[in-house]
Order: structure tokens, then C-alpha cells, then sequence
């Protein structure tokens, strides 16, 4: 009931404002464009960083995790946060988003990865066939941002 109504108190305060500021308050002066931490993520690990760009995808189940577009076409950073300490909207999907939070590393063995990728199919309202899935090594490290604080615009 009371994730209920803070969804709601978020959705209407969202439609009312132009902006709406989740969890912590910013506190970084500039953002790290997301191409630059790809690029070298082990410089930013551990550390606190702020990213900004268009919410491509958002989690559909309890909104503890956005999807932010880099600068560069087809890269993408993930935005997770703790479930129910942020709950971003779906309707944050195509808003300009400036996010704050500690830059991690997961490393994941092959049947965390399979799990990861079954759970991340069913978010998203996809069959996964574990059967026939090619595990990667890529797939075994995953870069995302601790998700602290984000201004969905």
C-alpha cells in the first residue's frame, strides 16, 4: 500500500512539474559523458560519477533501474538503484535524465549470467531460452552505476 501511494505521489508530481528530483541531491558539479567511462571503466570504479541522456528503458516491474543513452550510438549505461528507494517512473522513457551514483563492477560466473539474463527477459516481457544461449565472456562483466540521485527533465 505505501509503495502504492509513493508511485503515486511520484507519477502526479512528475505530470505537475517540469522536473522531478529522485533520492539524494546532486552534488558533483559536471557530468562524465557515458563514452568516457566506457571506455575506461576501471578509472571510475569505486568512484562517484554523474551521467546524463535520454532514459531509453526503464524498469517495468519496480522502477529500480533506467537505461540512460550515451553520446554514442548504440552504448547505453545502466542506473540501479535499491528496490523501493528510488522508483523511477515508466514514463521517465524518453526524458533527458542527469544521474548521480558509485560506478561498479560485476563480476558474474556462467550460471549467474544465465540467471541475470533470464531475470532481465522476464522484465522486460521476453521469453529466454537458456538451452541455446552463447555465453560470452563480455557477458560475465557487467559496468553500471550505483544509482544515488537522478532529475528526470
Amino acid at each position: 500500500m505505501v509503495k502504492r501511494l509513493l508511485l503515486f505521489i511520484l507519477l502526479l508530481s512528475y505530470m505537475l512539474a517540469n522536473e522531478i528530483e529522485l533520492g539524494k541531491k546532486l552534488e558533483l558539479d559536471s557530468t562524465t559523458k557515458v563514452s568516457v567511462i566506457l571506455d575506461n571503466p576501471e578509472k571510475y570504479l569505486d568512484k562517484p560519477v554523474q551521467v546524463s541522456g535520454t532514459v531509453v528503458d526503464v524498469c517495468s516491474h519496480r522502477g529500480c533501474w533506467i537505461e540512460v543513452a550515451s553520446d554514442r550510438p548504440y552504448e547505453t549505461i545502466v542506473v540501479k538503484v535499491d528496490d523501493g528507494v528510488i522508483v523511477f517512473p515508466i514514463t521517465a522513457k524518453g526524458k533527458n535524465v542527469v544521474a548521480e551514483g558509485k560506478f561498479e563492477k560485476l563480476s558474474l560466473n556462467d550460471e549467474q549470467v544465465l540467471r541475470f539474463k533470464k531475470h532481465e527477459a522476464e522484465e522486460k516481457g521476453e521469453e529466454f531460452d537458456e538451452k541455446n544461449y552463447k555465453l560470452t565472456e563480455e557477458d560475465k562483466t557487467i559496468y553500471r552505476l550505483r544509482g544515488l540521485g537522478a532529475v528526470i527533465q
